[in-house]
Protein backbone atom coordinates (compact mmCIF):
# COMPACT_ATOMS: atom_id res chain seq x y z
CA UNK A 1 0.00 0.00 0.00
CA UNK A 2 1.50 3.02 -1.25
CA UNK A 3 1.64 6.27 0.61
CA UNK A 4 -1.27 7.75 -0.92
CA UNK A 5 -3.60 4.42 -0.87
CA UNK A 6 -6.91 5.30 1.27
CA UNK A 7 -7.56 1.35 1.13
CA UNK A 8 -5.34 -1.80 1.27
CA UNK A 9 -5.62 -4.21 -2.15
CA UNK A 10 -7.34 -6.58 0.25
CA UNK A 11 -9.46 -3.57 1.42
CA UNK A 12 -10.61 -2.80 -2.22
CA UNK A 13 -11.28 -5.96 -3.83
CA UNK A 14 -13.66 -6.44 -0.47
CA UNK A 15 -15.66 -3.61 -1.16
CA UNK A 16 -15.88 -3.95 -4.52
CA UNK A 17 -17.06 -7.65 -4.01
CA UNK A 18 -19.95 -6.45 -2.16
CA UNK A 19 -20.98 -3.29 -4.49
CA UNK A 20 -21.27 -6.20 -7.37
CA UNK A 21 -23.06 -8.75 -5.32
CA UNK A 22 -25.09 -6.37 -4.52
CA UNK A 23 -25.55 -5.07 -7.99
CA UNK A 24 -26.26 -8.80 -8.99
CA UNK A 25 -29.01 -9.05 -6.21
CA UNK A 26 -30.52 -6.23 -7.57
CA UNK A 27 -30.75 -7.81 -10.94
CA UNK A 28 -31.73 -10.85 -10.33
CA UNK A 29 -34.91 -8.93 -8.33
CA UNK A 30 -35.34 -7.22 -11.22
CA UNK A 31 -35.47 -10.31 -13.21
CA UNK A 32 -38.02 -12.07 -11.15
CA UNK A 33 -40.37 -9.14 -11.18
CA UNK A 34 -40.24 -8.67 -14.86
CA UNK A 35 -41.96 -12.37 -15.21
CA UNK A 36 -44.35 -11.44 -12.60
CA UNK A 37 -45.23 -7.89 -12.43
CA UNK A 38 -46.65 -5.49 -14.70
CA UNK A 39 -45.46 -2.33 -13.30
CA UNK A 40 -42.40 -2.14 -11.02
CA UNK A 41 -40.22 1.14 -12.01
CA UNK A 42 -40.31 2.02 -8.13
CA UNK A 43 -38.31 -0.81 -8.11
CA UNK A 44 -35.95 -0.21 -10.42
CA UNK A 45 -34.56 2.75 -8.28
CA UNK A 46 -33.63 0.65 -5.62
CA UNK A 47 -30.02 -0.77 -6.58
CA UNK A 48 -28.13 1.16 -4.05
CA UNK A 49 -30.64 -0.01 -1.05
CA UNK A 50 -29.64 -3.07 -2.51
CA UNK A 51 -25.76 -2.34 -2.58
CA UNK A 52 -25.84 -0.97 1.12
CA UNK A 53 -28.20 -3.75 2.57
CA UNK A 54 -25.14 -6.32 1.24
CA UNK A 55 -22.37 -4.08 2.43
CA UNK A 56 -24.65 -3.80 6.52
CA UNK A 57 -24.67 -7.44 5.54
CA UNK A 58 -21.73 -8.31 5.30
CA UNK A 59 -20.38 -6.15 7.81
CA UNK A 60 -23.05 -7.74 10.54
CA UNK A 61 -21.50 -11.18 9.42
CA UNK A 62 -17.83 -9.87 10.61
CA UNK A 63 -16.80 -10.34 7.41
CA UNK A 64 -15.37 -6.89 6.85
CA UNK A 65 -13.04 -5.52 9.85
CA UNK A 66 -12.06 -1.80 8.88
CA UNK A 67 -15.84 -1.03 9.15
CA UNK A 68 -16.42 0.37 12.76
CA UNK A 69 -19.70 1.16 12.78
CA UNK A 70 -22.31 2.00 10.47
CA UNK A 71 -25.66 4.21 10.97
CA UNK A 72 -28.83 4.35 8.96
CA UNK A 73 -29.92 7.56 7.72
CA UNK A 74 -32.79 8.57 6.14
CA UNK A 75 -32.86 11.15 3.18
CA UNK A 76 -36.20 12.93 2.77
CA UNK A 77 -39.06 10.91 4.01
CA UNK A 78 -38.77 7.80 2.61
CA UNK A 79 -35.30 7.14 0.96
CA UNK A 80 -32.56 5.11 3.63
CA UNK A 81 -29.23 4.43 3.27
CA UNK A 82 -25.90 3.79 4.61
CA UNK A 83 -23.06 6.13 6.15
CA UNK A 84 -20.18 4.35 7.41
CA UNK A 85 -17.13 4.80 9.67
CA UNK A 86 -13.73 3.43 9.15
CA UNK A 87 -10.31 3.53 10.53
CA UNK A 88 -6.92 2.04 8.48
CA UNK A 89 -3.41 3.43 8.76
CA UNK A 90 -4.48 6.40 6.38
CA UNK A 91 -6.98 7.63 9.12
CA UNK A 92 -10.48 7.64 10.50
CA UNK A 93 -13.28 8.55 7.93
CA UNK A 94 -16.45 8.44 6.85
CA UNK A 95 -18.26 7.33 3.70
CA UNK A 96 -21.51 7.01 1.96
CA UNK A 97 -22.49 4.97 -1.82
CA UNK A 98 -23.83 6.72 -4.51
CA UNK A 99 -23.81 6.12 -8.32
CA UNK A 100 -22.22 8.84 -10.21
CA UNK A 101 -25.52 10.98 -11.27
CA UNK A 102 -26.94 11.02 -7.53
CA UNK A 103 -23.10 12.16 -6.31
CA UNK A 104 -23.26 15.03 -8.89
CA UNK A 105 -27.02 15.96 -7.84
CA UNK A 106 -26.03 15.75 -4.19
CA UNK A 107 -22.77 18.65 -5.06
CA UNK A 108 -24.11 21.85 -4.80
CA UNK A 109 -22.76 23.94 -7.55
CA UNK A 110 -22.54 27.32 -5.93
CA UNK A 111 -24.02 29.18 -2.74
CA UNK A 112 -26.28 31.26 -5.29
CA UNK A 113 -27.65 27.39 -6.14
CA UNK A 114 -31.34 27.99 -6.29
CA UNK A 115 -32.44 24.52 -5.65
CA UNK A 116 -30.51 24.19 -2.94
CA UNK A 117 -31.66 27.81 -1.52
CA UNK A 118 -35.03 27.02 -2.22
CA UNK A 119 -35.26 24.23 0.60
CA UNK A 120 -34.12 24.38 4.07
CA UNK A 121 -33.99 20.66 4.32
CA UNK A 122 -31.52 19.86 1.96
CA UNK A 123 -28.52 19.94 4.37
CA UNK A 124 -27.73 16.34 4.69
CA UNK A 125 -24.58 16.52 2.20
CA UNK A 126 -23.40 20.05 3.24
CA UNK A 127 -23.16 18.92 6.93
CA UNK A 128 -20.37 15.67 5.53
CA UNK A 129 -18.84 18.57 3.84
CA UNK A 130 -18.15 20.72 6.84
CA UNK A 131 -15.80 17.30 7.73
CA UNK A 132 -13.60 18.21 4.70
CA UNK A 133 -13.66 21.57 5.24
CA UNK A 134 -12.55 21.46 8.83
CA UNK A 135 -9.75 19.28 7.46
CA UNK A 136 -8.83 21.88 4.68
CA UNK A 137 -9.24 24.89 7.46
CA UNK A 138 -6.52 22.76 9.64
CA UNK A 139 -4.10 21.79 7.16
CA UNK A 140 -1.59 24.33 4.88
CA UNK A 141 -2.01 21.62 1.86
CA UNK A 142 -4.90 19.41 2.48
CA UNK A 143 -5.61 18.09 -1.01
CA UNK A 144 -2.86 18.55 -2.93
CA UNK A 145 -0.06 15.62 -3.26
CA UNK A 146 -3.47 13.22 -1.76
CA UNK A 147 -6.01 13.88 -4.41
CA UNK A 148 -4.78 15.82 -6.80
CA UNK A 149 -7.29 14.71 -9.36
CA UNK A 150 -10.15 16.73 -10.14
CA UNK A 151 -13.59 15.06 -11.13
CA UNK A 152 -15.44 17.59 -13.64
CA UNK A 153 -18.81 18.29 -11.89
CA UNK A 154 -20.60 20.79 -14.03
CA UNK A 155 -20.25 21.90 -17.80
CA UNK A 156 -19.09 24.95 -16.94
CA UNK A 157 -16.54 26.11 -14.63
CA UNK A 158 -17.75 27.66 -11.56
CA UNK A 159 -14.84 29.21 -9.16
CA UNK A 160 -17.14 30.36 -6.61
CA UNK A 161 -17.48 28.50 -3.41
CA UNK A 162 -20.29 26.77 -1.51
CA UNK A 163 -21.69 27.98 1.50
CA UNK A 164 -19.66 26.29 3.96
CA UNK A 165 -21.08 25.58 7.57
CA UNK A 166 -19.38 26.10 11.24
CA UNK A 167 -16.53 23.45 12.29
CA UNK A 168 -18.36 22.93 15.04
CA UNK A 169 -21.34 21.10 13.45
CA UNK A 170 -19.55 18.71 11.37
CA UNK A 171 -18.36 15.24 13.00
CA UNK A 172 -15.93 16.25 15.23
CA UNK A 173 -13.90 13.03 15.81
CA UNK A 174 -13.89 11.69 11.47
CA UNK A 175 -10.86 13.10 9.60
CA UNK A 176 -12.00 12.86 6.02
CA UNK A 177 -15.23 12.08 4.34
CA UNK A 178 -15.47 10.00 1.15
CA UNK A 179 -18.32 8.94 -1.50
CA UNK A 180 -17.74 5.85 -2.69
CA UNK A 181 -18.84 6.20 -5.97
CA UNK A 182 -19.74 3.50 -8.92
CA UNK A 183 -20.99 4.00 -12.55
CA UNK A 184 -23.31 1.87 -14.37
CA UNK A 185 -24.00 0.94 -18.04
CA UNK A 186 -27.29 -1.07 -17.80
CA UNK A 187 -26.99 -3.72 -15.21
CA UNK A 188 -23.68 -3.92 -14.98
CA UNK A 189 -21.15 -1.57 -12.64
CA UNK A 190 -18.75 -0.09 -14.80
CA UNK A 191 -16.42 1.43 -12.38
CA UNK A 192 -16.00 2.42 -8.32
CA UNK A 193 -14.09 5.53 -7.24
CA UNK A 194 -13.60 6.90 -4.10
CA UNK A 195 -13.88 10.45 -4.32
CA UNK A 196 -13.28 13.28 -1.92
CA UNK A 197 -15.64 16.22 -2.09
CA UNK A 198 -14.00 19.39 -1.83
CA UNK A 199 -15.87 22.20 -0.71
CA UNK A 200 -14.03 24.70 -1.08
CA UNK A 201 -12.85 24.15 -4.33
CA UNK A 202 -15.99 23.09 -5.01
CA UNK A 203 -15.18 20.26 -7.07
CA UNK A 204 -14.88 16.20 -6.54
CA UNK A 205 -11.08 14.84 -5.93
CA UNK A 206 -10.29 11.32 -7.01
CA UNK A 207 -8.47 9.97 -3.69
CA UNK A 208 -8.35 6.29 -4.94
CA UNK A 209 -9.64 4.15 -7.97
CA UNK A 210 -11.21 0.42 -7.13
CA UNK A 211 -12.47 0.01 -10.69
CA UNK A 212 -9.31 -2.37 -11.61
CA UNK A 213 -10.73 -4.97 -8.67
CA UNK A 214 -13.89 -5.25 -10.61
CA UNK A 215 -12.08 -7.58 -12.97
CA UNK A 216 -10.35 -9.86 -10.55
CA UNK A 217 -13.56 -10.28 -8.99
CA UNK A 218 -15.31 -13.71 -8.51
CA UNK A 219 -18.52 -12.32 -8.59
CA UNK A 220 -20.18 -12.57 -12.01
CA UNK A 221 -23.20 -10.25 -12.27
CA UNK A 222 -21.66 -7.79 -14.80
CA UNK A 223 -21.35 -10.97 -16.93
CA UNK A 224 -25.20 -11.71 -17.40
CA UNK A 225 -26.34 -13.74 -20.51
CA UNK A 226 -29.66 -11.83 -19.73
CA UNK A 227 -29.33 -8.27 -19.55
CA UNK A 228 -32.49 -6.40 -17.81
CA UNK A 229 -34.10 -3.39 -18.34
CA UNK A 230 -33.19 -1.32 -15.39
CA UNK A 231 -34.10 1.85 -16.51
CA UNK A 232 -37.55 3.59 -14.97
CA UNK A 233 -39.93 5.27 -17.62
CA UNK A 234 -38.56 8.71 -15.61
CA UNK A 235 -35.48 7.74 -16.33
CA UNK A 236 -33.96 8.09 -13.01
CA UNK A 237 -30.93 7.73 -11.58
CA UNK A 238 -30.97 4.50 -9.09
CA UNK A 239 -30.23 6.31 -6.35
CA UNK A 240 -33.67 8.34 -7.01
CA UNK A 241 -33.79 12.13 -6.78
CA UNK A 242 -35.34 11.62 -3.10
CA UNK A 243 -32.29 10.91 -1.99
CA UNK A 244 -31.14 15.21 -2.35
CA UNK A 245 -33.83 15.94 0.07
CA UNK A 246 -32.09 16.29 3.74
CA UNK A 247 -31.06 13.26 5.87
CA UNK A 248 -32.38 12.20 9.32
CA UNK A 249 -31.12 10.02 11.98
CA UNK A 250 -33.26 6.94 11.90
CA UNK A 251 -31.29 4.47 13.78
CA UNK A 252 -28.04 3.37 14.66
CA UNK A 253 -26.89 -0.77 14.52
CA UNK A 254 -24.00 -2.47 15.26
Amino acid sequence: MTQEDILSEEQCQLLVDVLLKGNEEFCEEMKAKEKTEPIYSAAKNGRGNKIDSRLIKTFANQEISFIQDYSIKKAGYNWDYGEYICETPFGRFLFVIKSDKALKRAFPKSNSDENLSEDEDKKYFENYLGINQKIIRQSKEPVEGLFEIPIPLFEEDRNSEILLIPDEVAHEDIDFFFVLTYKTSGEEITSIELTFPNPVSNDLRLAQDLSRYIQTSQINSNNSQNPINTTSPQEKDEDMENFDEGVIETKKSK
